[in-house]
């Protein structure tokens, strides 16, 4: 296999029109993601109902592959709609009292916030721990719980300044107070290890359309095997069931596993094109792509401090940060963004920010073309 970011890229399109460098908001399609969609498509059209069968075992091969992309097992994996489908889930299926507490970072993106101030109808409070100059610190996580405090709800990264948080010393206050963690990890799977067994993560969620270079209104959450007993289904389907096939029994209990979340027939077209995205990452290997977005990221960095521009993203440490990078630029940050996008180079405006997002088919000599970008457009020295 061709080295990085070969291996990756030449699957990208996206690359003849654009440096792409916003993953973070909807990533491109690979080729083969969209050859396989419109080969299901052909079949549909072609043979309606007939041939879905053969299409079976991709779907399956979709949910295993997710499942070893975070070292899960697929009974532990359901597909959702999206991240906030995954989030509903588990803020609907825990059993609330009046005057419980949640508790999430400020710096969450309004989908791991909606979902949670949605239980303020029942008494529910949220509360919101501050940053500190991006960083979110275990400690004030910790003093923002109480006894009434019933779970956290975190992102692997943070959407705008590419903080990624640290998961290990998050769970261990949780679980030392015997509460779960539930993870946004739709910012960092796809280009960062996610090991929700060595974590001992409780709930995970993510939509594909990121970092995992998937179609939208796809995604996943897994469901740590000892919450499933206390996890309610404020859903339910036919799906659900032991033996959703037997059409003439009302009576089928429901599965012991996370699939009993899939109330209905599933997306069977986004799965199909997303497996073969989950499947060019398992192929080259996370580790392999982390490392070269940790070298983007360095040359960006280094380009940005010569530039002078405000960086906002935490860089002391690698492991605080991500394949996202934001700065302040010396002018407009919406101005520049849609000069950028004119000149070729994706972007993100965030809050008065340029938000830079690689991936590992991305070059240095696009980074560069960033950072030209920036001097010549967006008033940097």
């Amino acid at each position: 296999m061709p080295a990085l970011p070969d291996a990756l890229r030449q699957h990208m399109a996206v690359h003849h029109h654009y440096a792409f460098l916003n993953h973070a908001a909807v990533s491109p399609l690979p080729v083969p993601a969209r050859d396989a969609m419109t080969a299901f498509l052909q079949s549909r059209t072609l043979y309606g109902r007939q041939r879905l069968d053969e299409w079976k075992p991709r779907i399956a091969q979709a949910r295993q592959r997710i499942a070893q992309l975070i070292n899960a097992q697929s009974e532990q994996i359901t597909f959702t709609r999206n991240t906030s489908f995954g989030l509903n889930i588990v803020a609907n299926g825990l059993d609330w009292r009046e005057g419980d507490n949640v508790v999430v970072p400020h710096t969450e993106f309004v989908a791991n916030v909606y979902v949670w101030r949605n239980l303020e109808r029942l008494g529910v409070e949220v509360r919101f721990v501050p940053d500190r100059a991006g960083r979110i610190l275990p400690e004030d996580v910790e003093a923002a719980m109480d006894a009434r405090t019933r779970l956290l709800a975190v992102s692997f990264v943070e959407f705008q300044t590419g903080f990624r948080n640290d998961l290990a010393a998050l769970k261990d206050i949780c679980h030392r107070r015997g509460i779960p963690i539930c993870v946004d990890a739709i910012q960092g799977s796809g280009v960062l290890p996610l090991d929700v067994q060595a974590l001992e993560l409780d709930f995970v969620t993510a939509g594909a359309q990121k970092f995992m270079l998937g179609p939208i209104g796809i995604g996943f959450l897994y469901i740590r095997p000892d919450w499933l007993p206390r996890l309610d289904r404020f859903i339910s389907g036919w799906m659900g069931t032991i033996d959703p096939m037997n059409f003439f029994s009302y009576d089928l209990p429901f599965r012991e596993n996370a699939w009993r979340y899939e109330e209905g027939s599933l997306s069977s077209v986004l799965i199909i094109g997303w497996n073969e995205s989950l499947r060019l990452f398992l192929d080259i290997g996370i580790a392999n792509i982390e490392a070269h977005v940790r070298a983007l990221t360095d040359h960006l960095l280094a380009g940005l401090q010569r530039l002078g521009v405000e960086i906002i993203t935490p860089h002391d440490r690698w492991e605080e940060r991500s394949a996202i990078v934001s700065f302040r630029p010396r002018g407009d940050a919406q101005a520049l963004a849609k000069a950028l996008d004119e000149a070729g180079i994706a972007v993100s405006e965030r809050g008065g920010a340029i938000r830079v997002s690689v991936h590992g088919y991305n070059t240095l000599e696009e980074i560069d073309r960033l950072l030209d970008g920036v001097k010549t457009l967006g008033n940097g020295r």
